[in-house]
């Protein structure tokens, strides 16, 4: 989770450099952080529910891939918040 969240904030940070134009053109990089996050972590934590939908059991990797998704979108509120 760390990793990927270092990862937002330097992508934030240069992602005019990347796209000037389109969806994040204007917006302030905390907010930029916060939309990349809150979409990292929902894709995490679908990924999860997938897990433990189709295993009989919640598997630890299940377990760790919500928990890691559940506390992105978290943090992208916490991002979304401080914008």
């Amino acid at each position: 989770m760390a990793v990927l969240s270092i990862v937002d904030v330097v992508v934030g940070v240069f992602f005019w450099v990347f796209f000037p134009t389109g969806y994040f053109s204007g917006k302030l990089i905390p907010r930029i952080v916060s939309d990349l996050t809150f979409v990292e972590g929902a894709a995490i934590f679908f990924v999860g529910g997938l897990l433990a939908f189709f295993h009989s059991n919640l598997s630890p990797r299940a377990r760790a891939l919500l928990v890691v998704g559940a506390s992105m979108v978290g943090l992208s509120v916490l991002f979304g918040v401080l914008s």
